[in-house]
């Protein structure tokens, strides 16, 4: 039987965060793993005076994994955007709590496998100019990981996904309403029809490969 995380003596390192304040910054040294239980926690960067959001962590998920690294330092900075509860535990002791609980580890091994597919469907999705290829190309592959057509994405989040302003995403997603191809309500994206949007995704991409050979003519 799976031993409780009162058993396993790891109850101590809960600790809660208010919205906005800040787990860790860039740079700093990474020590500490964040296992998040309750909340959503954003991910960014600062670069020539801008600041870049890279991603949106919520329960369940590993928050800070450069610590699984000896001497790492941080390559982001993370805010809670809204109050977290996380499980805060040194490389040392995550290591110990993994002897005990094997799921644990595979449950990590699977969220960094998740998060390599990940960067590497941004990177294509980065590759595309067209905004509306970026965000349709993001919700098809968020509605292929198993959420049955309803998507709790917020404009934040799809944005870190496409590179794009929250603007744009929020241009995109109300143009691709107005056409019936997804509803919205609180920030919950249900795509009622995902082959139409597979549909006008395939177009997209048609319209990008004849934009990209008349443009190398």
């Amino acid at each position: 039987m799976a031993q409780t995380a009162d058993e396993l003596g790891i109850d101590r390192y809960y600790r809660s965060f208010s919205a906005g304040s800040t787990l860790y910054y860039a740079g700093a040294p990474a020590t500490e793993l964040y296992l998040i239980r309750d909340g959503r926690v954003r991910l960014f960067k600062r670069a020539r005076g801008m600041e870049r959001s890279i991603g949106v962590l919520g329960p369940g998920e590993l928050v800070g994994d450069e610590a699984l690294v000896p001497g790492a330092h941080r390559t982001s900075s993370a805010q809670a955007i809204e109050p977290v509860t996380a499980l805060v535990i040194e490389r040392d002791t995550f290591r110990a709590l993994v002897r005990e609980r094997s799921d644990i580890g595979e449950s990590v091994m699977e969220q960094l496998a998740v998060r390599l597919r990940r960067a590497e469907e941004q990177i294509e999705s980065f590759m595309l100019p067209d905004p509306t290829i970026r965000v349709v190309s993001s919700l098809l592959q968020a509605s292929e990981d198993g959420s049955n057509g309803r998507l709790e994405l917020t404009p934040l989040e799809l944005s870190t996904r496409t590179a794009l302003d929250v603007d744009q995403v929020k241009a995109v997603v109300g143009q691709l309403h107005d056409r019936d191809y997804l509803s919205v309500a609180d920030q919950t994206i249900t795509i009622a029809d995902p082959s139409a949007l597979r549909r006008l995704h395939d177009l997209l991409a048609i319209k990008e490969d004849v934009r990209h050979e008349l443009g190398c003519r």
